[in-house]
């Protein structure tokens, strides 16, 4: 009876002693998009975490959303998990995270977490299986899909929002929701058991908008979406702000790691494609503070996010160039939480715990990001070499591959593939033989097009979560082309403008030669 009582006492004790795990992801925050990184919005509250905590001066997520949020909760790069791109609703195509997968509030809730999710999904909901709920979190709040409209929760015209995965009918705006959420969950937590929470936050993804209040704090700011995307991002840190003072309130901050950053980088020069298939995206805003590429590619401005890690008393007040990819999170987190992981070798993101303990610094060892949209966007690190893979994947042509030193030219303004002849041919032979997992197809333009996402706006059909839709027929071979023909002009129409312009001069200039003879 004394060993029995002795195991229980043992076991609380050691459950007790774990930290609080508390990761708050932003959607297309950009490197410039802060003003710890020279950003032009104020944003107090995730400086003061870059500063309070350790700065993550090298952390890189995939290009876009599902891709990355797939890499943070499975520890593997996009060929693994098999999200090789962002989900789009259920009525056009019914995939999600493979659910023999072992994803991160698994690990923590079986080491005797209390686990919660507020905010996006966004990595299935067509089959149950899918949910949050029934991938290791004991609660779940916020949207399934991608970019909902803040103040309606409207996604591809019906109702994105629930509780525990039942359609909530709330007002508010979402930022705050989440936010407000985040903290219920703060101080109604078991004091006996550890918290995992994950608060992922649709700001600042399109539809760009913010509360009045905070719109008139930037009415020095001429250009509307400017001055709202300022808005939301201001309106974003306030929140921010709301979660860690609520750590401060409960006395659990030095009990808590507290991680941030973006899943990718900000919208400012998407491709014109994407722009017809998704057109809310034309109107977003955000900064790399020069980094060349944004969302959707492997471009430094796309990958390399704004990030911090804190633990008070353990890391803070420093700044690191560690490379971490975001597929390191999960075997980190659990190092860092003395959780045990029988293979260490299942994940393909690697535990850099000790390294930001110590500051000892470990280089990338083929680490690989990366997303397959329009593009086929790849990054590879080894060392300090980036090889960059870009190919369309609606064309059988071999790609582009360049490589950079992205530690001595962070601007990429420099290819060495042609200098660093033995490094490139190594890097390359590396990426060809990635092996992939097939969980999602190739994107099938035609169909979304017409069947597509779209953010906010008027509401047709029931709440998405009430699973009452139709899935969509996929069109014709004929009927596709000519739908893409239609894409490719709308795509490039000041090019087609700028040739029909061209070529009637060429042609009128012909007919006054002629006439003059």
């Amino acid at each position: 009876m004394k060993v029995l009582i002795f195991l229980i006492l043992f076991v609380s004790a050691s459950i007790y002693s774990k930290p609080n795990v508390i990761i708050i992801l932003t959607d297309d925050l950009g490197w410039g998009d802060v003003s710890y990184h020279g950003g032009h919005i104020p944003t107090p509250n995730i400086d003061a975490l870059a500063k309070n905590g350790v700065e993550l001066n090298r952390f890189y997520a995939s290009p876009v959303c599902s891709p990355t949020r797939a890499s943070l909760l499975t520890g593997l790069h996009i060929f693994n998990h098999g999200i090789i791109r962002p989900l789009a609703n259920p009525t056009a195509e019914q995939y999600g995270l493979p659910v023999d997968l072992k994803i991160m509030p698994q690990f923590f809730k079986e080491a005797g977490y209390q686990t919660a999710l507020s905010g996006k999904w966004h990595l299935g909901m067509h089959l149950e299986e899918y949910w949050p709920t029934n991938r290791g979190f004991d609660q779940s709040y916020g949207h399934m899909l991608g970019g909902i409209g803040y103040f309606d929760h409207v996604h591809s015209s019906r109702l994105d929002w629930h509780r525990n995965e039942e359609p909530l009918f709330e007002d508010g705006y979402s930022t705050e929701l989440i936010a407000n959420e985040a903290v219920r969950i703060i101080e109604t937590k078991d004091p006996n058991r550890p918290l995992f929470l994950y608060v992922a936050f649709n700001a600042p993804h399109t539809p760009i908008q913010a509360p009045d209040k905070n719109i008139e704090l930037f009415s020095y700011i001429e250009d509307p979406l400017d001055r709202a995307y300022a808005a939301n991002v201001n309106a974003l840190d306030a929140e921010i702000g709301k979660i860690i003072y609520a750590i401060e309130d409960q006395g659990i901050l030095e009990e808590t790691i507290i991680v941030f950053f973006s899943d990718n980088g900000p919208v400012f020069d998407i491709n014109p494609i994407i722009a017809v298939l998704a057109p809310g995206l034309v109107e977003a805003r955000g900064s790399t503070a020069g980094l060349p590429g944004s969302k959707t590619s492997a471009r430094e401005g796309g990958i390399r996010v704004p990030a911090s890690i804190m633990w008070k008393g353990v890391l803070d007040n420093s700044k690191s160039d560690q490379y971490i990819f975001v597929q390191d999170l999960l075997p980190t987190l659990l190092s860092a939480a003395e959780i045990e992981v029988s293979d260490l070798k299942v994940f393909d993101g690697t535990d850099k715990w000790q390294n930001l303990v110590t500051g000892a610094l470990q280089a990338p060892n083929n680490d690989f990001v990366g997303a397959k949209i329009v593009f086929d966007e790849r990054a590879l690190f080894n060392d300090e070499w980036k090889l960059h893979f870009r190919k369309p994947v609606m064309l059988d042509v071999e790609g582009t591959y360049s490589l950079f030193n992205v530690n001595d030219d962070p601007f990429e303004s420099k290819d060495l593939s042609k200098i660093e002849v033995e490094v490139f041919n190594s890097m390359k032979a590396t990426m060809i033989g990635m092996k992939q997992r097939e969980v999602i197809p190739l994107i099938d333009p035609a169909h979304f097009y017409n069947y597509g996402d779209t953010e906010g706006g008027a509401v047709i059909g029931s709440p998405w979560l009430e699973m009452d839709y139709e899935i969509s027929e996929h069109p014709s071979p004929t009927k596709g082309f000519l739908i893409m023909v239609w894409v490719m002009i709308q795509a490039f129409k000041y090019y087609w403008i700028g040739f029909i312009l061209l070529l009637t001069g060429v042609i009128f200039t012909i007919r006054k030669l002629r006439a003059s003879k």
